[in-house]
């Protein structure tokens, strides 16, 4: 199992990111939550087979990983590695995990399937289609005169 901290990450961010995980032939399942600080994600990842030390740091510089919690746990030698913190307590409030989506696929072969985990699934719904694929807009189209200079 991987885990990932996407911190100040944006929605398009995690969709396009999401898209290039499922390139790999590593990743059996890719569960995204956003973060108890909502301003990212925690992306929780497991493999068909189990993956190297090596290859698993490699693979999490490669997935955008935080790179001072990378650093601190390539430099560890303790049980304290990989931790993602489900909680934060901010002026005796709890904010939790709230678990978003759920890919998957039964085989290395098969083709993704996606669950929605969240209770808020109305609100998730209206962006199931923009984690599939990628965003069509590009930035030269929002622009008048194609994103060219009048001078």
């Amino acid at each position: 199992m991987i885990r990932l901290d996407w911190d100040n990450c944006s929605f398009t961010q995690m969709v396009t990111r999401v898209i290039t995980m499922k390139k790999s032939n590593y990743p059996q399942s890719i569960e995204i939550r956003a973060s108890p600080s909502l301003d990212g994600y925690h992306v929780i990842i497991s493999t068909f087979d189990r993956v190297p030390e090596g290859i698993r740091f490699f693979l999490r510089s490669e997935w955008w990983d935080d790179p001072i919690r990378l650093k601190n746990d390539m430099l560890l030698y303790s049980k304290a590695r990989d931790v993602l913190f489900q909680k934060k307590i901010y002026k005796n409030i709890e904010f939790h995990e709230i678990s978003m989506f759920l890919y998957y696929r039964e085989t290395l072969r098969s083709t993704w399937k996606k669950k929605i985990l969240s209770k808020n699934q109305t609100i998730l719904n209206e962006f199931c289609h923009e984690v599939d694929e990628k965003p069509k807009r590009k930035l030269n189209e929002t622009a008048p005169n194609g994103g060219k200079n009048d001078l």
